[in-house]
């Protein structure tokens, strides 16, 4: 390449002009684009004739200028060493022309200030298309259309553009008011930051006031002369419009034309000039190739892009977002070229009617699409905030059944010493203390004396035993004289009685065993010998505790349709014996579940009853586990009427069980052996589906644990049906 250059006038260069002139070979060389995208000027056509609707007509010819690669060369007069000209278009400098095109976008785009338009414009890979009248038809036209201006305002005009008395000449920006609040909110560190950015970023609006000064000066003389001559004549009279673009990347694999900036001079639209300037945007011959043309377009001229095939599709613009950077108060826009990549906009005219029918019919579509990604969005948005609000719900009832949970703790605490303090006001009862027996009497009033708790303890539950059976005998002796029909009954009752009567006079082990509560017989701790001495029998507790389960379990059965009419009495309750280790080892077991929080009382749901008194001594082991159709485990239920019917003996075990995180299975496997990842235990429909009536099907649930330390058995119900 540099074989072909004229060196005979680079003598007079200086070493750092040199460098310059290496540095703009090298970029030369080194672009891989086409010819006409790669030199810093051409021109793109010949003459170009372009007519109004009322038969008018003007000329013109488009130049592609890189105005940063062309001023960064210019200084150095490198084009005059390539051409033998400094000028992209002769005649125009091209600092001229540079402010000429910032001028007529200035006059144009209102709302952008010439500071941003000189960076646009000047952006590395920005590319300006220039449509420029030939200066004899600009002389022609001139001479017809003369414009005349008062001469008030030419002067204001002159103080405008009169240099600063520092000599700069190039665009300051107006300084503003400072804000009352500068003093508060100033960060002089960020200040001084952008200053010095400000000052490494390139000017090119030097020589602004220079060129309108001159460009003043012209209008003065041209007013002043009879004929208009060529030197009367600069570059913004003939310039006719222009177009900015620059291509880039999006998301580092579509590649985009940006058009940033298009204008044409308001005396010459309506001549096609703003067509053929977005012809030769959508050229691939002209940018390159290229997956879209976009624009931000003014709001009054979304309908001239429309015309000629851009859209402003919401949806699909949404992908050209991060082009917006400081455009504003306009529409973003795109234009998407045929399959086959040729533009067709050179051959538009009025549609036709097929066309028309189309272009209704794609609207229409287009028109129900958005409409129905609307609603599609609008209803994502309710459920989402639909999910929120219930799960701030959730959250509340989570909270208040907690809440419930520790005044259910408090209230059976205080049930329980209630109960207890009525107990012990009926033992403390004059009436009842006479009963007593003489040693008993004797170790109360003795309280200096040492007294023995469990002696103490076991002659107040034979005394309170035999105050029940003495009363209840005394009922049944009355039943028996005013009632004949039921004497035979009553008779079997009373024999059982006296029965029960003789037992615990005969045999005090035994006695100890029993407690009454109401028309119940419950089975306590066995005696002192058989317990740990560290946990001494309470029988205000115990009777409590069997108190409570009694209730429940009745309760429980008559929340059941099938069990509503029937009348089921509890019989016995053996409470379960097991040993500090045992149950260490279950309070072990719930801290590690993924939820100790979920604990209740659950009724064993099994026909197997043989080992239920080995249970409630030694708690469940893997010979318990019961082959269902849900899986291998133990089976569960909250409603103790579902358990009965599992249980053919007429007894049902009441237990505590470590629940945890709960899974919700509703497909049978009998070979399953455990919950799934992340679970404690399972909850199924249940084995026996029954229909309650009342639409329920929680009465059927049933829990299933396949860790038997999950458990820890509380008491045996036996129950009879009359």
């Amino acid at each position: 390449m540099a074989d072909k250059i004229n060196l005979a006038g680079f003598s007079a260069l200086g070493p750092v002009e040199l460098q310059m002139f290496k540095n703009a070979l090298m970029e030369l060389e080194d672009d891989k684009d086409d010819d006409m995208y790669s030199r810093p000027g051409a021109q793109l056509s010949g003459k170009q004739t372009f007519t109004s609707e009322d038969g008018k007509s003007v000329t013109g010819y488009p130049v592609l200028v890189d105005f940063r690669r062309l001023l960064q060369l210019s200084p150095s007069n490198l084009t005059a060493a390539f051409t033998g000209d400094s000028s992209i278009i002769p005649g125009i400098s091209n600092k001229d022309l540079l402010h000429s095109v910032i001028g007529l976008y200035d006059v144009s785009l209102s709302e952008m200030t010439p500071d941003v338009l000189y960076s646009t414009v000047c952006e590395k890979w920005a590319r300006t298309i220039v449509i420029v009248r030939d200066i004899k038809d600009t002389i022609i036209d001139m001479e017809e259309h003369r414009l005349c201006k008062s001469g008030k305002k030419e002067k204001e005009t002159e103080n405008e553009i009169k240099e600063e008395e520092d000599g700069k000449d190039k665009y300051e920006e107006e300084e503003s008011a400072p804000s009352k609040f500068a003093g508060v909110y100033s960060d002089t560190e960020s200040e001084e930051e952008e200053d010095d950015e400000e000052d490494e970023e390139e000017d090119f609006s030097l020589g602004i006031n220079s060129f309108i000064k001159t460009a003043v000066q012209r209008r003065k003389q041209r007013k002043s002369k009879d004929k208009i001559e060529e030197s009367d004549c600069g570059v913004e009279n003939r310039i006719l419009g222009c177009a900015t673009y620059e291509k880039k990347y999006i998301k580092h694999k579509e590649r985009v034309v940006h058009l940033t900036l298009v204008t044409v001079r308001k005396r010459f639209r309506k001549y096609g000039l703003g067509k053929y300037l977005l012809q030769q945007i959508i050229d691939p011959a002209i940018v390159g190739q290229y997956d879209a043309v976009v624009v931000h377009a003014d709001n009054a001229a979304v309908d001239f892009f429309q015309k000629y095939g851009f859209s402003d599709d919401i949806v699909l613009n949404s992908r050209w977002s991060d082009l917006a950077e400081q455009f504003t108060n306009c529409t973003l826009m795109c234009y998407l070229p045929g399959f086959s990549g040729h533009s067709l906009l050179k051959t538009i005219k009025i549609p036709d009617f097929e066309v028309f029918e189309l272009e209704q019919e794609f609207n229409k579509w287009k028109s129900k699409t958005t409409e129905v990604y609307q609603n599609q969005v609008s209803i994502v948005m309710r459920m989402k905030h639909e999910i929120i609000q219930l799960k701030a719900l959730v959250d509340r009832q989570q909270k208040l059944i907690e809440t419930l949970l520790r005044d259910n703790d408090r209230v059976k605490k205080e049930r329980a010493t209630i109960e207890k303090e009525f107990l012990d006001y009926r033992l403390g009862s004059t009436s009842i203390t006479h009963k007593f027996s003489p040693t008993l009497t004797d170790r109360l009033d003795d309280v200096e004396d040492e007294i023995n708790t469990e002696i103490l303890i076991n002659d107040l539950q034979k005394q309170v035993e035999l105050m029940d059976l003495t009363v209840k005998r005394k009922r049944i002796e009355s039943l028996l004289e005013t009632d004949p029909i039921n004497r035979s009954k009553l008779t079997t009752v009373g024999t059982q009685r006296n029965r029960i009567q003789s037992l615990l006079e005969t045999d005090p082990i035994n006695r100890s065993k029993l407690t009454t509560v109401d028309d119940c017989k419950y089975l306590s701790f066995p005696p002192a010998k058989q317990r740990n001495a560290n946990e001494p029998y309470d029988h205000m507790k115990d009777a409590a505790f069997f108190y409570d389960v009694t209730e429940r379990f009745k309760k429980g059965m008559k929340l059941d349709p099938d069990f509503k009419t029937r009348n089921v009495e509890v019989n016995t309750i053996s409470k379960a014996t097991l040993t500090d280790r045992f149950q260490e080892k279950y309070r072990d077991k719930i801290k590690v579940l993924h939820d100790p929080s979920m604990v209740a009382d659950l009724y064993f749901c099994s026909d197997k009853m043989e080992r239920a008194q080995d249970i409630l001594k030694l708690g469940f082991s893997s010979s318990d586990i019961v082959a269902g159709s849900y899986g291998k485990g133990l089976y569960f239920s909250k409603f103790p009427s579902r358990a009965s019917q599992h249980s053919k003996s007429g007894k049902v075990l009441l237990v505590e069980v470590g629940l945890g995180k709960v899974e919700t299975v509703m497909k049978r496997d009998g070979q399953r052996q455990k919950p799934g990842a992340g679970f404690d235990s399972i909850l199924i429909p249940g084995r026996i589906i029954r229909d309650t009536g009342n639409g329920d099907s929680t009465m059927n649930e049933e829990y299933v644990i396949f860790e038997p330390s999950q458990v820890m058995p509380l008491c045996l119900i036996s129950m009879t049906e009359p």
